[in-house]
């Protein structure tokens, strides 16, 4: 009995072993995945909605200053910038809309336009001659860029890289604009990402109304997630990443588009596991392809993952959609 008992400890014990000589394998695989959400409090932050591109009769809109804020409030934008061309339209005050009063944080921006056109955010710059003038003075003040509707110029996917690694403060890149006008805009941001996610240099995503007039207004926003509404925080989550992309074909009064309600990283399995509510069906994009359907990638198991992946979340029928930012992705064989 004892001798049976013995035996039975050392198959116990040798199971175990080649068990773990199996987990060991599989986990050998370590991977170094830049999460934009890392710092994100799931159960405590706030999701606020943005719009980082609009425009009034400071320049070519057909609404007042005072008029397009009003607008975005009836729609709960808690963050909003008025972006006229090459002209810095600030502050509400001055149009007799107080930000605080109206539980809104008011972004200053302007649309610099005599060149590629691009949204600048907390600066006074109302553009120069060239790309590279803009960028100067918006670096001089502090400041940070998006670059707007890739799809509507010539340019080619290096012509962005080059600017991308000059310019730190040019932080994204306009991939949803005035509904979807522009659908290779995503196709440029996932050139533009293939090339600079292995430099560990991320663009970041942007769904903006472009709005000249109120058939503009509310198919596009970003939700951004904060500790709190401050200009502060809104800034932070413009620069890290902390923050999702929607389209709305419908707008407000359509289907809305599915929530977001956590993300997370597993460093060592390499998984990344998605939560969201509302939706029909969750796509992981890499390189500009579809590579995964569902709320769980499991990267070990992928061989056409390259350099980043990303998240699209879709409502059912509507066509709504809300998206995650790039996470770059980097395994370490051992």
């Amino acid at each position: 009995m004892r001798c049976r008992k013995s035996f039975a400890n050392f198959m116990l014990a040798l199971c175990s072993l080649c068990t773990a000589i199996v987990i060991t394998g599989c986990a050998s695989a370590k991977w170094s995945i830049d999460n934009p959400y890392e710092s994100v409090k799931w159960s405590k932050y706030e999701q606020h909605k943005a719009n980082f591109h609009t425009h009034t009769t400071q320049s070519d809109g057909r609404l007042s200053p005072a008029a397009v804020i009003d607008e975005y409030r009836q729609l709960d934008y808690s963050v909003l910038a008025l972006t006229d061309h090459n002209r810095v339209t600030w502050e509400w005050e001055v149009f007799d809309r107080d930000p605080e009063s109206l539980g809104m944080i008011a972004v200053q921006g302007s649309e610099p336009s005599h060149h590629h056109h691009m949204g600048a955010y907390f600066c006074e710059v109302q553009g120069s001659s060239t790309e590279a003038e803009t960028l100067e003075n918006i670096r001089k003040q502090n400041g940070i860029a998006v670059m707007f509707h890739p799809g509507r110029y010539n340019w080619t996917v290096n012509d962005y890289v080059d600017l991308y690694k000059v310019w730190d403060e040019l932080i994204g890149m306009e991939i949803f604009n005035q509904g979807d006008r522009y659908p290779s805009d995503r196709q440029t941001w996932d050139k533009v990402l293939t090339v600079l996610i292995p430099e560990k240099r991320p663009v970041w995503g942007f769904s903006n109304d472009d709005m000249h007039s109120e058939f503009h207004l509310g198919q596009n926003w970003n939700v951004l997630l904060m500790p709190e509404l401050s200009s502060e925080a809104v800034r932070t989550a413009m620069e890290t990443g902390a923050f999702f992309f929607v389209f709305a074909p419908e707008g407000h009064k359509g289907t809305p588009p599915p929530k977001i309600n956590l993300l997370k990283v597993d460093r060592q399995k390499g998984i990344i596991r998605l939560k969201a509510s509302d939706y029909e069906r969750i796509e992981w994009i890499s390189n500009g392809v579809t590579v995964h359907e569902g709320e769980l990638i499991d990267l070990s198991t992928k061989t056409d993952v390259q350099g980043y992946v990303r998240a699209v979340v879709y409502a059912k029928d509507s066509g709504a959609l809300i998206g995650t930012q790039p996470l770059r992705i980097q395994r370490h064989v051992k």
